[in-house]
């Protein structure tokens, strides 16, 4: 997202309202239309879906500067088709009508790129997901699924190493990944011990990148690395 449309994009929502909730609180049930389009002004967004046993299946999260639930707010589906849940301490969002703001879109070139750029981004997160799911092993659905965070979620903190920036439990690999809470637990602590991830108490989780792809051998990683970092190939 660049510089740019945050301004643009900012000085649009500065008028409109807030709410703030807790870490944990539903912002959105699914299948609830909602009154207006939210913008995250602070914090982390999760949205899921529950399997028939009432599992928790996350299929993205949102940051600051993201608007939700897209699919609402372009007239594709009349209600939400997840839960949107706050994932850190504090989430804040600016509520804005939907007309307003898709009309505030459509008049902006910057930002019909701009959100265009997002959606692209959400669905490689979402195939990316996708791939790491489709892998019948603990460790390669762990691996893949670090590979997908540290592309959407990551910063760059030295030569291919990223820092995830959301705050996971193992309960959250464990819903991401399918499995259950005590195998990834169990799994990403291999990783950590042979230098793919680090991570710890108040810490957030870091791949190396280099050593994820030679444990993979897959180019899938190279090609995939986040932006602005050089091929690990």
């Amino acid at each position: 997202m660049t510089e740019k449309y945050k301004q643009i994009l900012t000085g649009f929502v500065k008028d409109y309202p807030t709410r703030t909730y807790t870490k944990g609180e539903i912002i959105i049930f699914q299948g609830e239309a909602p009154r207006s389009t939210f913008v995250i002004k602070e914090g982390v967004v999760k949205a899921y879906n529950l399997s028939i046993h009432g599992d928790e299946k996350p299929v993205g999260f949102f940051t600051e500067h993201d608007s939700f639930p897209g699919t609402w707010i372009y007239d594709k589906v009349p209600s939400a088709i997840y839960y949107y849940e706050a994932f850190t301490p504090v989430c804040s969002v600016y509520l804005i009508p939907r007309t307003e703001f898709v009309s505030f879109v459509l008049s902006h070139p910057d930002m019909v790129i701009a959100e265009l750029d997002r959606y692209v981004d959400s669905q490689l997160g979402l195939s990316m997901q996708l791939n790491a799911l489709q892998h019948s092993r603990a460790n390669e659905k762990l691996m893949y699924t670090l590979h997908y965070l540290s592309v959407t979620q990551g910063k760059r903190i030295s030569d291919y190493v990223w820092e995830i920036r959301l705050h996971l439990t193992h309960q959250d690999f464990a819903n991401l990944t399918g499995l259950t809470r005590e195998t990834a637990a169990t799994e990403l602590n291999k990783l950590k011990t042979i230098g793919v991830i680090n991570y710890g108490k108040n810490q957030p989780y870091t791949v190396n990148l280099k050593n994820l792809q030679s444990i993979l051998n897959d180019q899938y990683i190279a090609e995939l690395a986040p932006a602005g970092t050089n091929s690990i190939a």
